[in-house]
């Protein structure tokens, strides 16, 4: 009779272990609305998504091939790269505009919204709105958490 108690306490903690309901952190994405821009699109920011990388000075190169690396004489520059929306379409965009956290003159970003052979095809946006304005200075902001 003793024995079976024990068993059963023991069966009964070790259910209880296994039965704790697990949270998994699926969304890795945190939008943040920045307002309108001159053609009344919703701009959007996911704030997770902001990191410095390493990239060639000239974006116009294609490294489909692995060619270029660290240990080459290529020209680099690392930039803040981030992820943003206008009406729901999602981009991928960087910046040379931070410097310290803060905007440097004549700030703007480089997005792509298409690759061709492998490479993504760039276009500059000016920071010519308030919109604009306020997420590049959020994206400068993150940065200095990375």
């Amino acid at each position: 009779m003793q024995l079976t108690k024990y068993v059963a306490a023991i069966t009964i903690s070790a259910l209880s272990i296994f039965s704790t309901p697990v949270i998994a952190q699926t969304d890795k994405e945190d939008w943040t609305n920045f307002g309108k821009v001159h053609s009344g699109e919703i701009l959007k920011l996911n704030e997770k998504s902001v990191k410095f990388e390493t990239i060639l000075v000239d974006d116009t190169l294609n490294n489909q091939d692995g060619f270029y690396n660290d240990n080459d004489k290529f020209p680099k520059i690392r930039v803040v790269v981030f992820e943003y929306s206008i009406n729901n379409k999602k981009r991928i965009a960087y910046t040379k505009s931070c410097n310290s956290g803060n905007l440097t003159a004549n700030p703007y970003w480089k997005t792509y919204t298409s690759l061709i052979d492998n490479w993504p095809q760039y276009f500059r946006v000016d920071v010519d709105n308030v919109a604009n304005q306020k997420m590049l200075q959020r994206v400068c902001t993150l940065s200095l958490e990375k």
